[in-house]
């Protein structure tokens, strides 16, 4: 039996990796085994060649779908936290992923993550040091698609959090 797999998606300073830290901390708490995959990391790592050209975009988020099964397969939970602008991205990823996925779309207006860029990508978009991260569109996702959508501009942290955790841990009870 393959484990579940969260996929947080959204923009830039959304909050995604901060709540999949949580996530994933307060699941090892409770007993579970996770594997975080966060989206800098792997194009710092596995995904250092790509760039953020349409085609790169695109095989990032078919690297980290194929690592995601692959640790999931081992009955291992996983917490991704990837940006995965694009329907195309995350209709890839349910691809290789098929029902153990489970999407949760972290939205914040692009106004509050211009806001809060921790990792000043807006401004170094701004400045034209940074490319391909504001003419880059982010299509939300449709109204009818199965996920959890989680408002990080309306919520706090520990509110948002919460309603992650809850959720979570039903979608891992009723799997058992």
């Amino acid at each position: 039996m393959s484990a579940i797999v969260f996929w947080l998606f959204g923009r830039s300073a959304a909050g995604k990796t901060t709540l999949s830290r949580i996530l994933s901390a307060e699941l090892r708490r409770s007993g579970r085994t996770v594997v975080e995959l966060d989206g800098d990391q792997m194009r710092a790592g596995l995904s250092k060649d790509l760039g953020f050209s349409a085609d790169d975009r695109t095989e990032n988020h078919r690297r980290l779908a194929e690592l995601a099964r692959f640790i999931s397969d081992q009955e291992t939970s996983v917490v991704v936290s990837s940006m995965a602008p694009l329907a195309l991205h995350r209709r890839l990823a349910g691809s290789i992923l098929g029902t153990r996925v489970r999407w949760v779309h972290v939205d914040a207006t692009l106004e509050t993550c211009i806001r809060r860029d921790p990792k000043q990508l807006y401004h170094r978009a701004r400045t034209g040091t940074v490319s391909q991260l504001l003419e880059f569109p982010f299509e939300a996702p449709a109204p009818d698609e199965p996920m959890l959508r989680l408002v990080t501009d309306q919520d706090s942290v520990e509110a948002t959090a919460r309603h992650l955790i809850v959720w979570a841990t039903a979608q891992l009870d009723s799997q058992t």
